[in-house]
């Protein structure tokens, strides 16, 4: 398990938009190692989530 809590300072976003990118975060950052796959990981599920 993660032991890293996110922190958001400020956000343009709803709170359920919020909460689904640091889930996404957390699911990439615990899957890989290598932040060029982390990021794929997370524009490949915001792409998803948001729908555009």
């Amino acid at each position: 398990m993660c032991d890293r809590k996110a922190v958001i300072k400020n956000a343009d976003m709803s709170e359920e938009m919020q909460q689904g990118s640091v889930e996404c975060a957390t699911q990439a950052l615990e899957k890989y190692n290598i932040e060029k796959d982390i990021a794929a990981h997370i524009k490949k599920q915001l792409f998803l989530l948001k729908g555009s």
